[in-house]
C-alpha cells in the first residue's frame, strides 16, 4: 500500500514543479548537449501553452541582433493561435518540433529570466480566476498574445521587449490562474500597445514627410 501511494503521488509533483525549476533543470548539466523544441513540449506537459509564453515572450530579454526577434516572434504566433482558436493540446509542425535549442542557449534564457521568474512564481498562486468561463478566459489570452506576437515579430530594434514580457506575465498567469498576475500583464500589454502604435505612427509619419 505504500509502494501505490509513493508511485501514485509522483506525477502530480512533478506537474506542481515551477517553470523556472524545469527550465533550470534544462539548461543544466552538459552544455554540448542540445534537445529540440519537441523535447520542451513534453517536459512542459499539461502546462505547456504558458510555459512557452514564458519561454518565447522571456527570450525577447535576450540582447539579440536585429531580425531575430522573428526566432520567438513566429513560434508565438504559432502557439497563441492554438490557444485562440480553444485548442486543449498543442501541435507543432515538424520542422519546428525537430529545432535543436543548445543547453547553452537554455543557460542564457535560464540566467537571464530566471531570477525575476522565480520571484514572480513565489506571488503567483491559484486565485480571483474565472473558473467558471475558464476556457472562454483561455481563448481571450490566446487572442492577446497574438496581436503581441505579431509586435514581436516585427523586426525592429528595441521594440520586441515589453510585448515580449506581456506575453511572459500571461504565461505566468495561465499556468498559475492567478487573476491578480493576469491583470498585470493586460496592463503592460496595453502600455506596449499604445507605445509601439505611437512609435510606429510617428516612424510612418516621418517617412511620409521625407518622401
Amino acid at each position: 500500500m505504500t509502494v501505490l501511494a509513493t508511485t501514485s503521488t509522483k506525477p502530480e509533483r512533478r506537474r506542481k514543479r515551477r517553470i523556472s525549476a524545469i527550465l533550470r533543470g534544462l539548461s543544466s548539466g552538459d552544455r554540448a548537449l542540445s534537445m529540440t523544441v519537441g523535447d520542451l513540449s513534453a517536459a512542459f506537459d499539461g502546462r505547456v501553452f504558458g510555459a512557452f509564453f514564458i519561454l518565447f515572450g522571456g527570450f525577447n530579454l535576450i540582447p539579440l541582433p536585429p531580425g531575430a526577434s522573428l526566432l520567438s516572434g513566429l513560434p508565438l504566433i504559432l502557439i497563441s493561435l492554438q490557444l485562440a482558436l480553444g485548442r486543449q493540446s498543442l501541435w507543432l509542425p515538424d520542422r519546428l518540433r525537430d529545432t535543436v535549442v543548445s543547453r547553452d542557449i537554455l543557460h542564457r534564457l535560464s540566467t537571464r529570466i530566471g531570477p525575476p521568474l522565480r520571484r514572480v512564481e513565489r506571488l503567483a498562486r491559484p486565485r480571483l480566476w474565472p473558473s467558471s468561463s475558464e476556457g472562454f478566459v483561455a481563448m481571450a489570452i490566446g487572442w492577446l498574445a497574438l496581436v503581441l506576437a505579431i509586435l514581436v515579430a516585427i523586426p525592429m530594434p528595441f521594440t520586441n521587449m515589453f510585448p515580449g514580457i506581456a506575453i511572459a506575465l500571461l504565461g505566468v498567469a495561465l499556468t498559475a490562474r492567478d487573476g491578480i498576475w493576469l491583470a498585470a500583464a493586460l496592463v503592460v500589454a496595453a502600455g506596449s500597445v499604445v507605445f509601439l502604435a505611437g512609435f510606429y505612427g510617428a516612424a510612418l509619419m516621418a517617412l511620409l514627410h521625407f518622401l
